[in-house]
C-alpha cells in the first residue's frame, strides 16, 4: 500500500509539474500579447494627439472662413454704398457742368486759353500721380496676398512642428508609465527567483540533511539487527517470569518507591560473568526492591488482595550490609569481587551489597579451591560455570545447573527487549524522516518554477529594453522637431513683420489716392 501511495504521489508530482508548465506558457503568451498592445499604445496615443489637433484645424479654417465671409459680405456692402456714392457724385458732377455751360453760355463768357492749359497741367500732374499710388497699391495688394499665403504657411508648419511636439510628449509619458510598470514587474520577478532560489537551496540542504540522517538510522538500524539476530531472541520467558513482571509493573503504577526486580537493576558487565552472578545473586535476583519497610508491607497487603501470588521484598531503609572486604580484591587476579562486576545504579547499592555479600568469582574452580582451600579466605566462591565452594568448604553446582543458566538468561532477555525497543524507534524515526521528505518540494517541482520565472525575468527585461529604445528615440525625435521649430519661429516673425510693413505702405498709398 505504501508503494502504491508513493506511485501516486509521485504520479501527482508530475501532474503538477505539467501544469505549471502550462501556466508558464500560457503566462509568456499573455506577457507577448501584452508587449504588443504596449507597444501599439504610442502610435495610438500619436495617431489621438493628430487626430485632435486635425479637429481644432478645421475648427479654425472653418471660423476663418465664417470670419472672411463675413467680411466679404462688409465689403460687398461698402462697394455699393460706394457705388452708390459714386454714381450721385456723377450725377451730381454731370448737372454742375450742365449748369456752369448754361451760365457761360448766358453770360457769353468762358475759359481762358491760359485756365484751360493750366487746368489740364493740374488734371494730367493729379492723374499721373494717382495712377502711380493706384499702381503702388496693386503691388502692395498682390505682395500682402503672398506675404499672407507666405505667414499662413509658415504658421501651419509651426503648428504642425508643435502637434508633432505634443503626440511626441504624449507617447513618452505613455512610454515612461510602462517603463516603470516593466521596472517595477523585473524587480518582483527577481524578487520571485531570489525567494525561488532560497527556497531550493532550503529545500535541497534539508533534503541533504534528512538524507544524511537516513543513512544513520539505517546504520544504526542495521546494527541493532545484528545484534538482535546474534541475540537469543528466540528463547521464550517462563510463565512464571511473565506472572512476575506483570505483578512488579502493577506494584510500580499503584505505590511510589517500587524501583522493580534486583536482576532488572542491576547486570553484569560482561556476558561471561552472567551464570556466576546469578549463582551468587540466587533468591535476590526476583526479590524486589523498594525504598521503605513500609512500602514493602502495603505490596505485601496489595499480593494478597489480588492474589497474585508471592514475592520477597528488599527494604532500602532496614537493610544493613556489610562493606565489601578491600583484601578479596586481591586474592587471585582469576578472582573479582562479586560487586566489581555487576553495573547497577548508587540508589539500589544497598541491595546489591546485600545480596552478594563478600563472594568472589572466579574463572575457574581451581582458582577458587586455591582462594577457599590454600588461602583459607573466608568467603563463598563462584566459578564461571555455577559451581559453589561454600564457606564451610561444601562445592555445589557445575555446568549442569540448569536452574542458575536459566537465571542468567533474564540478563540475555532484558537486552533483547531493550534491542527491540530501539529497533521500534529507529524504524518510527525512519517512518518520520519520510514523511519529511514527502512534505519536502521536489528539486525537479522548483527547477521548473525557477525556470519559468528566469524565462519571465527574461521577456520582462527585453521588454523594457524595448521600451528604453523607444524612449530613446522619442528624446531624439523631440529634439529634432524642437530645432525646427526654433528654426521656423524666426520665419514667421520676418513674415509677420514684411506683411505689417506692406500693410502700412498701402494705407498710406491709398491715403494719397483719396
Amino acid at each position: 500500500q505504501r508503494m502504491q501511495l508513493d506511485a501516486s504521489l509521485n504520479s501527482q508530482k508530475k501532474t503538477q509539474a505539467k501544469a505549471y508548465k502550462a501556466v508558464n506558457r500560457q503566462e509568456r503568451q499573455i506577457k507577448l500579447v501584452e508587449q504588443r498592445i504596449e507597444t501599439r499604445q504610442p502610435t495610438l496615443a500619436g495617431l489621438s494627439e493628430k487626430v485632435i489637433y486635425t479637429e481644432r484645424r478645421f475648427k479654425q479654417i472653418e471660423e476663418n472662413i465664417s470670419s472672411a465671409q463675413i467680411d466679404a459680405d462688409r465689403q460687398r456692402e461698402v462697394v455699393a454704398i460706394l457705388e452708390e456714392e459714386r454714381t450721385r457724385v456723377n450725377a451730381a458732377e454731370s448737372r454742375f457742368e450742365e449748369q456752369l455751360q448754361g451760365s457761360q453760355a448766358q453770360r457769353g463768357t468762358g475759359p481762358s486759353e491760359d485756365t484751360m492749359v493750366e487746368y489740364n497741367r493740374l488734371s494730367e500732374q493729379l492723374r499721373s500721380e494717382c495712377v502711380e499710388d493706384m499702381h503702388t497699391r496693386d503691388v502692395q495688394d498682390r505682395q500682402i496676398q503672398l506675404l499672407s499665403e507666405a505667414s499662413r504657411r509658415v504658421s501651419d508648419r509651426l503648428d504642425g512642428l508643435q502637434g508633432q511636439l505634443e503626440g511626441v510628449a504624449a507617447s513618452e509619458r505613455v512610454y515612461v508609465q510602462q517603463q516603470q510598470t516593466a521596472e517595477a514587474g523585473v524587480a518582483n520577478v527577481e524578487r520571485e527567483m531570489q525567494q525561488a532560489r532560497r527556497d531550493a537551496e532550503a529545500a535541497k540542504a534539508e533534503n541533504e540533511r534528512l538524507v544524511r540522517v537516513e543513512i544513520e538510522l539505517n546504520e544504526k538500524l542495521e546494527g541493532v539487527l545484528k545484534d538482535l539476530s546474534q541475540a537469543r531472541a528466540e528463547q521464550r520467558e517462563t510463565a512464571r517470569e511473565a506472572k512476575l513482571k506483570e505483578m512488579v509493573s502493577a506494584l510500580q503504577r499503584v505505590f511510589t518507591g517500587v524501583h522493580g526486580r534486583l536482576a532488572e537493576l542491576c547486570r553484569p558487565t560482561h556476558q561471561k560473568y552472567d551464570v556466576g552472578v546469578a549463582t551468587v545473586l540466587g533468591r535476590h535476583m526476583d526479590a524486589i526492591v523498594v525504598d521503605r519497610q513500609a512500602t514493602a508491607i502495603e505490596c505485601i497487603s496489595y499480593i494478597k488482595e489480588q492474589r497474585a501470588g508471592q514475592a520477597t521484598f528488599l527494604p532500602l531503609d532496614t537493610l544493613q550490609p556489610q562493606s565489601a572486604n578491600d583484601s578479596l580484591r586481591h586474592a587471585h587476579r582469576s578472582a573479582r569481587l562479586a560487586t566489581d562486576v555487576l553495573q547497577y545504579d548508587s540508589a539500589v547499592e544497598a541491595a546489591v551489597m546485600h545480596a552478594c555479600g563478600n563472594a568472589l568469582i572466579c574463572d575457574t574452580l581451581d582458582v577458587a579451591r586455591h582462594v577457599c582451600y590454600e588461602r583459607k579466605l573466608d568467603a563463598k566462591a563462584v566459578t564461571l560455570d555455577g559451581s559453589v565452594i561454600h564457606r564451610s568448604g561444601l562445592i555445589t553446582g557445575g555446568v549442569g545447573n540448569r536452574g542458575q543458566r536459566g537465571k542468567a538468561q533474564t540478563w540475555e532477555a532484558v537486552a533483547v527487549d531493550n534491542l527491540r525497543k530501539a529497533r521500534d524507534r529507529l524504524a518510527e524515526e525512519l517512518q518520520t524522516i519520510a514523511r519529511e521528505r514527502r512534505k519536502l518540494a521536489k528539486e525537479e517541482a522548483v527547477t521548473t518554477r525557477l525556470t519559468g520565472l528566469q524565462t519571465k525575468h527574461r521577456i520582462s527585461r527585453e521588454a523594457l529594453d524595448a521600451i528604453g529604445r523607444k524612449l530613446q528615440g522619442l528624446a531624439t525625435e523631440r529634439k529634432h522637431i524642437e530645432a525646427k521649430i526654433t528654426e521656423c519661429r524666426p520665419a514667421v516673425a520676418q513674415t509677420t513683420a514684411e506683411l505689417e510693413q506692406a500693410k502700412d505702405v498701402r494705407e498710406q498709398a491709398n491715403a494719397r489716392i483719396y
